[in-house]
């Protein structure tokens, strides 16, 4: 059954793609066609139709039609994107972009890193507070944005204020089928501006009591603000902050909650094991033009991760605490950053134009670590510490040309010193789109090289039964691609189709050893990744829209250095990335109704399963994971408008996993199976002076850059390359 859903949705996808005739008396021809823009792929605003890069972007409509609470909930439908949640909300969720590794996309809020030092990011809690748009960049970005960049880049941008103060109040709750618990949650956001200062605060607090019976609460409160002062017409000063704290009881041991239970003599469900995180990032940007034709931009960072596990000890007969005692940890990493650049633009958009950028990069990282384990029958209480610091300096430059709209060229390189390796890292890329007005077609084509540092754990640990190794020399990615985008019907429907490949070699590899000898991290992995991302948007009527992604992954280790471990094994593909997935989103929108439906499949994975029978047995295999399809539904109605302060009041209601699927996103752990949730929202805003619509209609606009800002600027036109 499941695969037929598979089928199914690949035969519509591709049926659309020969059916162009059919929508041609229904397609909207009175349209207004957008212009636009990019700004990651090469850190200044490019129109979409000139960008070189395979590029998508989220904006903040497609999130309220979704109503996503969390940013993985968007990108799990981007083109070739797969996440993977281990069970209930708030437990571990990883990204694989192109296949690469969880490590391997750079998270960015606002243009300041998110992730952990080496790359890894967990988005269980990360929310959309405030969004503005998502920008997901594929491929090969370390030229631009250091190492942890393999794969692509994931940028998360904030609105900014505009107009007079809008109040923004929600809440909502519904229940788990699994046990009927009551999921709960509330956001609010206040934007505005007066005169050359604007702001934008955001909140949101989720409460779900889990899936499973014992111990799996999720607790969530985000803070997100930014406040922009444009003092002059060619300066502007903008601040960022980013504040989250969440818990997550997780009663899982070894293997997840299905494995855990099933096991016999096995350690069952943890009643009281749970970990809880604060992050907060911070930043300030500011760009300065003395000329039209020059921009400065100068941003300071720091982005602060602290992660605390806690298992108390359960001395049952069967509990594996009784064995191994109490374990408590907590890591806390800080990163300071600074990113200095200049744009100098020359020529003419509708002739030649020139856009170099010259940049200098610079990061401290520092981690604290302090591990406790109590008494248990194969292990004594121990007390340990691990202090180290770590930097890195970078120099970069890129070239942009631009031939009459047609022909773009992006050329640039990256020099990377980090204290951890030998020697500065050279690392180039390069790109070029042809666009052809007469059909409305792009071809794109480009290529490059990335990196990734190690952890801090594979460079400096002082585990007993391992040891770190201080001369890991960076993994290393080489991919290229080629991709068409076909516009049709004053871009009513949009066609993309990409080809990649990637070639990861010296990976970090966990190489296990005999007693006495002790384990350590080395650079012997390397793997193939060939892929199709297709993708078609089309709005047939108005108000009416789908959007269809179809992702053809092949993965293959190509050499596991003689370590042939259950996760990676010579001939075999890599962990959790299926070979087909496919999705759909389509949207209805009329008049105060919205409706959104949103279809998941994805295909068979190899996965690992992990058991445990008492006294001392543990029992390790690869497995394949089960292909699942996940149907998703969302639907708001403005019950009121306009009504004294209020300019909205909407109800609003999510249906997750309408078929009730069952399924196991992660082997062995539980996926939740249908909940809902419903509620109301208020929009408040100060009502406009009378009866001037054209000054009203000023005041209700943002304020338009000027002349002098050419460069980066994260309130751009709406608009989504697929």
């Amino acid at each position: 059954m499941r695969t037929r859903w598979g089928l199914v949705g690949m035969v519509i996808f591709w049926g659309m793609l020969f059916q162009e005739s059919a929508w041609t008396e229904t397609m909207a021809p009175e349209a207004v066609e957008l212009e636009p823009v990019v700004v990651t792929a090469t850190g200044t605003d490019v129109p979409l139709k000139r960008s070189t890069q395979s590029v998508t972007v989220i904006t903040e409509k497609e999130v309220q039609e979704r109503q996503a609470v969390r940013v993985e909930e968007m990108l799990r439908y981007v083109p070739g994107v797969t996440v993977s949640q281990s069970g209930s909300q708030g437990g571990t969720t990883s990204l694989f972009l192109r296949g690469g590794n969880a490590n391997q996309t750079q998270v960015l809020f606002n243009g300041i890193q998110m992730n952990d030092a080496g790359g890894d990011f967990d988005y269980n809690a990360l929310t959309t507070d405030n969004l503005s748009r998502i920008e997901v960049v594929r491929g090969p970005m370390s030229a631009m944005y250091g190492a942890d960049a393999m794969v692509g880049v994931v940028n998360i941008m904030t609105q900014k204020g505009a107009g007079p103060p809008t109040l923004n109040l929600a809440a909502g709750a519904g229940p788990h089928v699994e046990n009927g618990w009551l999921r709960e949650e509330y956001r609010a956001s206040l934007l505005g501006s007066y005169k050359t200062f604007s702001y934008s605060f955001g909140y949101s607090h989720v409460f779900d009591p889990g899936i499973l019976s014992l111990n799996n609460k999720f607790r969530n409160d985000t803070i997100v603000a930014r406040l922009d002062w444009d003092p002059l017409e060619n300066l502007s000063l903008t601040y960022y902050s980013y504040m989250l704290t969440s818990f997550f009881g997780f009663p899982t041991v070894n293997g997840g909650d299905l494995l855990d239970r099933r096991s016999v003599g096995g350690p069952g469900l943890d009643p009281n094991q749970n970990s809880t995180k604060q992050d907060t990032v911070q930043g300030l940007t500011v760009n300065y033009w003395p000329f039209p034709w020059w921009q400065n931009q100068l941003t300071l960072g720091l982005s602060v991760r602290n992660r605390h596990l806690d298992n108390p000890a359960n001395p049952t007969a069967t509990d594996i605490d009784a064995l191994f005692g109490s374990f408590n940890s907590q890591n806390l990493e800080r990163r300071y950053s600074l990113n200095y650049l200049s744009n100098f633009r020359h020529g003419s958009p509708d002739k030649v134009e020139s856009i170099a950028t010259l940049g200098f990069y610079a990061r401290e990282e520092n981690l604290k670590q302090w591990i406790w384990t109590g008494q248990g029958l194969f292990a004594t209480t121990t007390n340990t510490f691990l202090g180290t610091r770590r930097g890195a300096t970078a120099y970069y430059a890129q070239e942009q040309l631009n031939f009459k709209k047609r022909l773009s060229l992006v050329g640039g390189f990256r020099v990377e010193n980090s204290s951890v390796f030998d020697a500065p890292q050279f690392i180039p890329r390069g790109s070029a789109s042809l666009y052809f007005p007469e059909t409305n077609t792009v071809l794109r084509a480009g290529g490059g090289k990335a990196i990734k540092e190690p952890t801090f754990l594979e460079s400096f640990s002082r585990s007993q039964t391992s040891k770190a190794n201080p001369n890991l020399k960076p993994e290393r990615n080489t991919s290229w691609e080629v991709g068409l985008d076909q516009y049709f019907f004053h871009n009513n429907c949009q066609i993309s189709v990409t080809y990649f490949e990637n070639y990861f070699t010296d990976l970090i590899t966990f190489v296990p050893r005999p007693f006495p000898q002790l384990s350590s991290f080395e650079n012997i992995g390397a793997v193939r990744i060939a892929g199709l991302e297709s993708a078609v948007r089309v709005s047939p009527v108005k108000g009416l829209t789908l959007g269809l992604v179809y992702t053809n992954l092949f993965t293959r280790v190509t050499d596991d250095g003689g370590v042939n471990s259950l996760f990676f094994q010579s001939g075999k593909p890599l962990l959790r990335r299926p070979r087909n997935t496919f999705s759909f989103v389509l949207n209805y929108a009329r008049d105060r109704l919205n409706l959104n439906l949103t279809g998941l499949y994805t295909g068979w994975r190899d996965d690992t399963r992990f058991t445990f029978t008492a006294p001392f047995f543990f029992n390790s295999a690869r497995v394949t994971n089960s292909d699942n399809f996940v149907l998703n539904f969302t639907g708001t109605y403005d019950l009121v408008r306009n009504w004294g302060y209020a300019n909205t009041v909407q109800l609003w209601v999510r249906l997750n996993n309408l078929l009730d699927e069952r399924y196991q996103e992660v082997y062995g752990y539980s996926s939740p199976r249908f909940s809902m949730l419903g509620g109301v929202r208020v929009i408040f805003g100060l009502k406009p002076d009378s009866g001037d619509k054209k000054k009203t209609a000023q005041a209700l606009m943002p304020p338009l850059r000027s002349k002098f800002s050419p460069g980066f600027s994260a309130n751009v036109a709406e608009g989504n390359r697929i």
